[in-house]
């Protein structure tokens, strides 16, 4: 089972004005906020305040963050990949105002929380494009997000965590193993975080 897709029917709106619609949600149903998320496109100079890339690895930017859900800027160098991770059994949903990008989906098997190892086998995959927004399948959430040397342009997604949380776990498929990893921020609020010096603006 994929992620479930959105349409090209999708109204533009400012990054502000969109976080205000999802900050209006009541309870953040995720059947709500999927419906939102399908229904609009989020403008690209809006979001750019928010941007920086390094050549070193995917940034992760803070738009927007409270109890129910948080907003992220992910910005992605041409070729660079995340990590295969899981979302601690939240929601997520995605949106890409700027380039594309492919998400990779895996099954996993054989987990032992012990030995902290596992086997992973790729299932779905599909592409995230600004007609086009995804949500992780519940069912599957492993993925890797990939922005393909192919496709020959930087890339920036939306991606909307409910509710935040701040480690995940990462997969080594090579090696059969998984192991807890804490998340930061690249930036907060448009500004970046102490000690980040590699990333730049958009």
């Amino acid at each position: 089972m994929e992620a479930r897709r959105g349409n090209a029917s999708l109204r533009p709106v400012g990054v502000d004005e969109f976080v205000e619609g999802l900050k209006g949600i009541p309870n953040f149903e995720p059947d709500k906020v999927w419906g939102y998320v399908q229904a609009h496109r989020v403008l690209p100079d809006t979001v750019k305040p928010y941007c920086y890339f390094s050549p070193a690895c995917y940034t992760r930017n803070l738009i927007f963050k409270n109890d129910d859900f948080e907003l992220l800027a992910i910005c992605w160098e041409i070729g660079q990949v995340s990590r295969v991770h899981n979302h601690r059994d939240q929601m997520c949903w995605m949106m890409v105002p700027m380039g594309k990008l492919k998400t990779q989906n895996y099954a996993v098997r054989d987990k032992d929380p012990k030995k902290q190892t596992c086997r992973l086998e790729p299932t779905g995959h599909y592409l995230i494009t600004p007609e086009a927004p995804a949500q992780v399948d519940p069912e599957h959430p492993v993925h890797e997000v990939l922005n393909p040397e192919e496709f020959g342009e930087r890339a920036v997604s939306l991606h909307i965590y409910s509710k935040p949380f701040d480690s995940c776990e990462v997969y080594q498929p090579e090696r059969g193993s998984y192991c807890d990893v804490e998340l930061c921020y690249t930036s907060e609020y448009g500004k970046l975080c102490d000690g980040e010096t590699t990333a730049s603006p958009a």
